[in-house]
């Protein structure tokens, strides 16, 4: 009985150590965007990671921000950068592309992710893995309502 309860108790304590380290790092990336807003007068979503204007890969680890007033997007590469402010102008084109797999009677689709095409020699294709080929294609719309194309 006793280590029923260790077990349980520690799968409780992982559990709760993992929601308070996501929402510390998600309070970090709006602060960088908060200071970028209070810096250079942009609009990039300051309340919540989950934003219709926030772009970010599956563990948030690469996320863009929009700010569609200003034309200005913020791109930040792991918790230690603090975001790059860049024109709409940088992304030249993107495309959604992913692997299909099937199997069991069905189709899977697999390294779902945006490959970006810049303006940048040093960085002219950027990968961005999102979590699934719906949030790809909802997000696929949304880029092309901000950048106009």
């Amino acid at each position: 009985m006793f280590d029923l309860i260790s077990i349980v108790l520690t799968i409780v304590a992982l559990i709760a150590w993992a929601i308070h380290r996501q929402k510390k790092r998600h309070n970090a990336l709006l602060a960088k965007f908060r200071e970028h807003n209070q810096r250079l007068g942009t609009s990039f979503p300051e309340t919540s990671v989950d934003s219709e204007l926030i772009l970010s890969d599956k563990d948030k680890k690469v996320v863009i921000a929009f700010d569609p007033e200003t034309r200005k997007l913020c791109m930040v590469s792991g918790a230690k950068d603090p975001g790059e402010v860049l024109d709409f102008s940088y992304i030249r084109q993107w495309q959604l592309k992913w692997t299909e797999v099937s199997g069991n009677g069905g189709l899977a689709f697999k390294n779902v992710h945006f490959a970006f095409s810049t303006n940048d020699l040093k960085r002219p294709l950027i990968h961005i893995p999102v979590a699934g080929k719906g949030y790809g294609d909802t997000w696929n719309s949304r880029l092309g309502i901000l950048m106009g194309a």
